[in-house]
């Protein structure tokens, strides 16, 4: 998804560092295969069989759909132990919803924490009863009944078509995006670090790209560097420890739309079907909602400024183990660069990255653009591991 400047393409997609999937989905020819969370971790009683890649998010779920921290179950950094009653608790919950989602509903996550909880470590079972502020004395007669209830108008939305025919010609039109092969941008940005994220950083970003679908963005720190990029076949991350790792489904087939540096003209393609739900406000302003689900992958959903026609917000979600992970992107302040093709300067997600507690989030603000450079594509190829520098 994102704009035809790429920016918000690469920025959307491909904060896919750290790859959580489905235990159903396989991962790219040549990749091992995935440890269970058993396998790799201590003490796991009642998540077994969950793919190991796949824990750390399901745990980051829970605690939003809680409301609570890390240790409201856990010793911090001493993960394995059993010394809070919260823990067992979780366990049986935990056992709980699975076995009803089992029962009920085929093993579906359906039911999750959040049907509760909302929120909250204690859920809510009695009614609310409403505010009396503002209730009629009695002396009030009530309203009459309605003789016969009238139909509700169709909303009278535009078509998928038209949106996003309107969409191209707000970033600067078909030629315009086309005479555009090549992209160096340069940005800020408060990058989640540390444990779930909740530690952030300021980073230096430079991120390139070139047509057809090639991207790599680079992220550095005062203390590390990491990297994300796509090949033209195959996406990779490369961690602050410099070990390079390929890419899980379905982050693969994200990280390739992402680097459709075209992207904007081939929306309608992307996805096996698209429809507008409806109009909803997005920071302020009414936004037209296209709903679609990209070839096996989960339903996004896609805002387009109901006025100007660009795009505002793209959420989507990632599988857990109990449940789907949300993941929003919203985009602001759009400016022309020097092709006449605009590109947000503002990018915001929540949470930070995919996998990073619900709580956190990042900003990213572009410092300079430049367009139809020469980019040798040996900087696209995946690297090689590295070890850490060993500190003094």
């Amino acid at each position: 998804m994102g704009s035809n400047a790429m920016f918000s393409k690469v920025l959307t997609l491909l904060f896919i560092a750290t790859s959580v999937t489905a235990a159903a989905q396989q991962p790219p020819a040549g990749t091992p295969p995935v440890r269970t969370a058993e396998q790799q971790y201590k003490n796991i009683k009642v998540l077994t069989g969950t793919p190991a890649n796949q824990l750390n998010i399901t745990m980051h779920a829970i605690s939003g759909e809680l409301g609570v921290d890390c240790v409201h179950c856990h010793v911090w950094e001493e993960w394995d132990k059993d010394v809070k009653a919260a823990k067992e608790i979780a366990r049986r919950m935990i056992s709980m919803v699975r076995q009803m989602n089992q029962t009920y509903f085929g093993g579906a996550p359906v039911i999750t924490c959040y049907s509760c909880h909302r929120s909250s470590a204690r859920p809510v079972n009695v009614a609310v009863l409403p505010d009396t502020i503002g209730l009629r004395p009695l002396t009030t007669p009530p309203p009459p009944l309605p003789v016969e209830e009238k139909p509700k108008p169709v909303p009278n939305h535009p078509s998928v078509d038209a949106i996003l025919q309107k969409y191209v010609q707000a970033l600067g039109g078909e030629q315009a995006i086309r005479r555009v092969t090549s992209r160096v941008i340069t940005a800020r940005r408060d990058l989640p670090a540390g444990p779930a994220g909740l530690a952030p950083v300021l980073a230096d970003v430079e991120i390139y790209q070139k047509a057809p679908n090639l991207s790599v963005m680079i992220s550095r720190t005062a203390e590390f560097t990491v990297s994300e990029g796509f090949d033209g076949d195959v996406a990779w991350s490369q961690n602050a420890a410099g070990v390079v790792t390929t890419l899980p489904n379905p982050d693969q087939q994200r990280a390739k739309r992402a680097a459709n540096f075209y992207g904007a003209l081939d929306l309608a393609v992307e996805y096996a079907s698209l429809e507008v739900t409806g109009i909803e406000r997005v920071n302020g302003r009414e936004a037209y909602v296209l709903a679609g689900r990209p070839p096996g992958d989960s339903i996004e959903r896609l805002y387009f400024d109901v006025k100007t026609g660009l795009l505002l917000r793209r959420w989507s979600t990632l599988p857990t183990s109990l449940g789907r992970f949300p993941y929003q992107v919203d985009y602001d302040d759009y400016r022309k660069t020097g092709s006449g093709v605009r590109i947000p300067f503002t990018i915001r997600t929540v949470p930070g990255t995919p996998r990073a507690e619900t709580i956190t989030n990042s900003t990213y603000q572009v410092l300079r653009v430049r367009e139809n450079v020469e980019i040798d594509s040996a900087r696209f190829v995946r690297p090689e591991t590295r070890p850490r520098p060993a500190s003094n």
